[in-house]
């Protein structure tokens, strides 16, 4: 039961990444392409908190998304065969049931989405970052290895630094 509820969120995850990838791509499209960017360290720190508050966001919209699943009477095997033909462009044999249960559920993604893209925006900017740096800075870590590096070392630092400050509060 704990496998089938950790693949099904893989699932949940994947089609949001595929969704996001989407939007980004799009976004890529209106952007001239640049090889090689600057990053500061003081960017990269800024990039990482950015992540961290990202991925309580994103792990929240699962949870809503799993949910909507679960309660709609179709069973998580079932709905990721759908959803996989729907993205290969197949036809899919539905009953009217499970039609209107998977429109329910794509409802409820589409609305999370949505709402993670309003959330997003709102933490890009609350750390004072444009959008468009977020996305460079963004493509920029999917293939520049030494800036993934620099990256995980910001974030252990940051790990680091928050146990710390979890065990001087220890009585």
């Amino acid at each position: 039961m704990m496998i089938k509820k950790i693949f099904g969120l893989v699932i949940v995850a994947i089609m949001m990444c595929a969704s996001s990838g989407l939007q980004a791509q799009n976004f890529n499209q209106n952007q001239p392409q640049q090889q090689d960017i600057e990053v500061s360290d003081d960017e990269l720190q800024t990039f990482a908190n950015i992540m961290r508050e990202a991925q309580a966001v994103q792990k929240q919209a699962q949870g809503t998304m799993m949910k909507a699943i679960q309660e709609s009477g179709i069973e998580m095997k079932r709905f990721q065969e759908i959803s996989r033909a729907k993205r290969q462009g197949n036809e899919v044999e539905m009953s009217e049931e499970e039609k209107q249960a998977y429109s329910s559920i794509e409802q409820v993604m589409q609305e999370e989405q949505q709402k993670m893209k309003k959330k997003m925006s709102s933490i890009i900017k609350k750390y004072s970052m444009d959008e468009q740096r977020y996305m460079q800075i963004n493509r920029a870590l999917r293939k520049d290895k030494g800036m993934q590096k620099r990256l995980k070392q910001i974030i252990s630092q940051q790990q680091k630094q928050q146990q710390q400050q979890q065990q001087q509060q220890l009585p």
